[in-house]
């Protein structure tokens, strides 16, 4: 059997043993997460230094100021961290620490680091500036419910509705509300519900983990949110959940239910303020009626309503003697002007008679030369008309039809210009080049919508 090699059993120096743990050390490069339990990072410090650790141990780190301003992350306690790094020692004081190279947020806090970026990349666009959120509707009487159709938030904010304004209709979009269809199954309900006539859109979902709200932080809806028609009122979660579609909404409610409270007036209110109002106008009415009893009254005493004739005396026997004058003037006037017109007739009959020869013939020769000019003006327009007809002939659709074109028309005459206009079962009359043809529409389609349902502008 082989002799071992003889080992240098010399004592190492504290200095060899620790030189000697740290080259082993350095060489062990590894990638964990944990979570932060201690922060120091100081203004003149040349490291930041931290502690993280688990439910088992715990670990000191340190991470050079550039390599932690790149990181981008700013630490503080209980944030959860994904680190890579090595294990170094520091031989003057005989400590291990982690030195770490990159530094990233992990789980939840990536998220949440995600979201808070895109919030602020919004707020900058302005679609969260309260001057761009709309007044909601004081008593609307159709709301758009966007929702899951199975969680205890659609019955929520349907009780809610019905007892606190059974007058409203509510136009319902079941949609899901977790997952990656979400964000598009939101938007579409969104749209939906609006082109049914909501004048309000009520987006909620019940309670749930961060990760189970994101389809709530998704920039898409955020715009769609931002760009819809009709006010939007959000109630997402809980009371400490806030989404970026409750940053962009009109309105943000707490919960489901105070989102359908926020939406609508409460029946009892409106009552109650419609009784209030009620006796305020009677009150100002009778108070009115007294008023008017004693103007009346007042009126009713003087002089003229004792003794009416006595109000119209005076123009009485002015009328009658106007009347009188009118009498005696007409016949002497109609005998003047009797006169006066037989002496024009004899004028007229003399002049009539010394027209001469020459005169006539000039009448005749102006006459010739007046129709002649009226016969070259017509012809000029005649042409010009006729030009005029060519040309409307060339634009006219009736040319264009004839050319292998259709046109068609609804019930009520409009030009179909698009499938919205010819509903399935709705009956036509298209316009070919000899005739008009009876339709009835059978069926339609159309291109599925994948951009943002409002375009800007």
């Amino acid at each position: 059997m082989a002799e071992e090699p003889a080992q240098d059993k010399r004592p190492l120096t504290v200095s060899q043993a620790m030189a000697l743990a740290k080259g082993a050390l350095e060489n062990c490069v590894v990638t964990l997460v944990g979570e932060v339990s201690e922060v120091s990072v100081k203004p003149g410090y040349k490291a930041a230094y931290f502690t993280v650790k688990d439910t088992g141990a715990s670990m000191p780190c340190m991470m050079w100021t550039n390599r932690y301003k790149a990181s981008g992350v700013k630490l503080r306690v209980g944030m959860l961290v994904q680190m890579t790094g090595r294990f170094t020692l520091y031989a003057p004081k005989g400590r291990m620490n982690f030195d770490v190279f990159s530094l990233s947020m992990a789980g939840e806090g990536d998220l949440r680091k995600q979201v808070a970026d895109l919030a602020e990349k919004l707020r900058k666009q302005g679609l969260m500036a309260p001057e761009r959120k709309r007044a909601l509707p004081a008593v609307p009487h159709k709301i758009g419910l966007v929702t899951s159709p199975r969680g205890a938030a659609v019955h929520d904010v349907l009780r809610t509705l019905r007892r606190r304004w059974p007058a409203a209709r509510v136009v319902l979009a079941g949609v899901p509300v977790e997952g990656k269809v979400a964000p598009a199954a939101l938007m579409s309900g969104m749209k939906a519900v609006v082109d049914a006539g909501a004048q309000v859109v009520l987006l909620v979902r019940g309670g749930g983990s961060f990760e189970d709200l994101m389809p709530f932080n998704d920039e898409r809806l955020a715009i769609t949110i931002a760009r819809c028609p009709v006010p939007v009122v959000t109630g997402i979660g809980h009371e400490p959940d806030t989404s970026i579609a409750d940053m962009v909404a009109d309105l943000r409610a707490s919960t489901p239910t105070a989102a359908a409270e926020a939406a609508i007036p409460d029946v009892a209110d409106v009552r109650g303020q419609l009784a209030a109002t009620g006796d305020r106008m009677a009150s100002l009415v009778r108070s009115q009626v007294r008023v008017q009893e004693r103007a009346v009254a007042a009126v009713a005493g003087r002089p003229v309503f004792k003794d009416p004739e006595s109000l119209f005396a005076t123009d009485a026997q002015t009328l009658d003697i106007l009347g009188d004058r009118l009498h005696r003037a007409i016949p002497a006037s109609i005998d003047r002007d009797r006169a006066s017109l037989a002496a024009l007739n004899t004028r007229l009959a003399t002049r009539g008679r010394t027209l001469t020869r020459a005169a006539r013939m000039k009448v005749d020769e102006e006459r010739r030369a007046l129709v002649s000019r009226g016969s070259a003006l017509v012809d000029g327009f005649d042409a010009q008309w006729r030009l005029s007809a060519s040309r409307l002939n060339d634009l006219s659709p009736l040319a264009v039809i004839g050319r292998g074109y259709a046109l068609a028309r609804n019930e009520e005459g409009k030009i179909v210009a698009s499938i919205a206009d010819a509903p399935v079962g709705s009956r036509l009359s298209v316009r070919v080049g000899d005739g008009t043809l009876a339709a009835d529409v059978v069926g339609a389609t159309h291109d599925e919508q994948t951009e943002i349902p409002w375009k800007e502008g």
